[in-house]
């Protein structure tokens, strides 16, 4: 009993700083920077607020994540975010591009050495969750961060890796992957369980992946268009009239999370050329702008964070 106490109110905790933009773990994202449709450049989400003084790194320079109990350990999708983040500073800082295109090699060489030789990646175990493993999300992010490295260095490993990252993304999670084909859509898990929790920001960045991974494999133009079709006509399952959701369980997104979700829409409308995107991005847009909204979104969260039950927390 105590014990879940003590997990709560660390749950609490890491919410109240995500709510001032004070971790790592959900700083700012809005567009990208540096990106250009059609070609592989800068990423699609601003992730350079993930790359501070006060990120954790080993002693190899692989950022490092702190969960309940204290534990430093290499969490996958903290690194390719890093290494993304890296990646885009290389191109908007030309006084330093040497230094965060070898932090990008540093996270990209991490990831090979920690895929598994189905392409995936242990996305969860390493946070501690009984419940969780391989992740869409992490697939499309580690897809994402590996082709920009074969990009900028030019090793063929970096592509091998990515797009095996990528075939993986599209195995049905009833077959230990991390897809979704029901009813001839696809859905893209980044917690693949039944029923779909289908996570709105973890689908996007899968999203990015396939997209990336369709700019130099041509295999994956169709999965993506049939994907980003699929979360087009899903658009107002995340709608909850005066703000968003972060899945289809209906949970309330963050005001983090929200901004993130605007930002990511107007990315998705810009890939695919599909306005629902757009629409919907200016729908959310609008929700955030009313601090009624807003005061209402943090209150539901609140409750809905202190009522369930969360299977790994990370702290830092």
């Amino acid at each position: 009993m105590m014990g879940q106490i003590a997990q709560k109110m660390t749950m609490l905790k890491r919410w109240s700083k995500m709510l001032t933009g004070k971790t790592a773990v959900a700083v700012e994202q809005s567009m990208g920077r540096a990106y250009n449709v059609g070609q592989l450049s800068g990423y699609y989400n601003d992730l350079t607020g993930k790359v501070t003084g006060s990120t954790l790194l080993d002693e190899g320079g692989v950022p490092v994540s702190v969960i309940a109990g204290g534990a430093r350990v290499h969490f996958p999708i903290a690194i390719f975010q890093y290494g993304l983040g890296c990646y885009d500073l290389s191109i908007l800082r030309s006084d330093e591009v040497e230094r965060f295109l070898d932090a990008l090699r540093v996270c990209s060489d991490w990831a090979i050495g920690a895929q598994r030789d189905d392409g995936s990646w242990d996305a969860f175990g390493p946070i501690g969750s009984a419940k969780y493993s391989v992740s869409s999300m992490a697939q499309g992010e580690g897809c994402s961060m590996l082709l920009r490295a074969h990009a900028a260095f030019g090793d063929e490993c970096y592509r091998v890796a990515a797009l095996k990252a990528a075939v993986f993304m599209l195995i049905d999670m009833d077959n230990g992957g991390v897809s979704s084909h029901d009813g001839g859509e696809l859905f893209l898990e980044e917690y693949p369980q039944r029923p779909r929790r289908s996570v709105m920001n973890g689908w996007v960045f899968s999203l990015f992946g396939l997209y990336d991974a369709s700019l130099v494999d041509a295999r994956f133009a169709g999965p993506f268009k049939h994907s980003a079709e699929t979360l087009a006509c899903h658009l107002d399952d995340y709608d909850a009239g005066f703000w968003s959701y972060y899945d289809m369980e209906k949970r309330i997104a963050s005001p983090a999370y929200h901004h993130l979700h605007i930002a990511q829409l107007r990315a998705m409308a810009d890939l695919s050329g599909d306005a629902r995107f757009a629409v919907k991005a200016e729908v959310y847009e609008r929700y955030q702008e009313s601090p009624a909204n807003r005061r209402k979104a943090i209150a539901k969260k609140a409750l809905q964070k202190l009522i369930e039950k969360s299977d790994a927390v990370i702290v830092q």
